[in-house]
């Protein structure tokens, strides 16, 4: 079980750090949803029930951030922002253990906020800050190859920021 949800995990991590090299926020949303989907599975299948259930929310988060152009969603925006985050919130607490139980509603809230962002800049500032938190949540509960995807989220979030928005910032 554990060399799959090793797997799992990897794929997550491809699909996650390939979501910050997109240039268009769309691209950004799929895959990092597609990258969600596949860290659910991983943290189900290390008994990590505090990722999994986060993630699912993220998930759901990034689908309605996904469609914000919708006629409903635009509409309700703010409203919709807010349950999303009131979830994350209400999950974490009730998924409560310890202080690294915490990280992941922390993680998951600034970047599946994050997506919400219209600007592509600032996806990826706030996306940043999550990673520290997923890495310290993933050292903790055991998922050390998720622990390097962390890390090079991190470096592709950075490798992206300098690519669009100081190397090609008239762009």
């Amino acid at each position: 079980m554990n060399i799959v949800a090793i797997i799992v995990g990897l794929v997550a991590v491809g699909f996650f750090l390939l979501s910050y090299l997109q240039k268009k926020r769309s691209n950004i949303v799929v895959f990092n949803l597609t990258s969600r989907v596949l860290y659910v599975a991983q943290y189900l299948l290390l008994g990590a029930f505090e990722g999994a259930v986060l993630d699912v929310i993220g998930a759901i988060s990034a689908f309605l951030a996904q469609k914000n152009e919708n006629a409903f969603i635009k509409k309700h925006k703010k409203i919709i922002f807010i349950l999303t985050n009131l979830c994350i919130i209400i999950a974490g607490i009730l998924l409560y253990k310890n202080v690294f139980s915490l990280f992941p509603m922390i993680g998951i809230l600034l970047q599946s906020g994050a997506l919400w962002l219209k600007k592509e800049k600032h996806i990826r500032i706030i996306s940043m800050l999550g990673c520290p938190f997923w890495f310290a949540y993933n050292f903790a509960s055991g998922a050390y190859g998720s622990c390097v995807g962390d890390v090079l989220a991190f470096a592709s979030l950075m490798t992206s920021f300098v690519r669009y928005n100081v190397i090609n910032k008239d762009e």
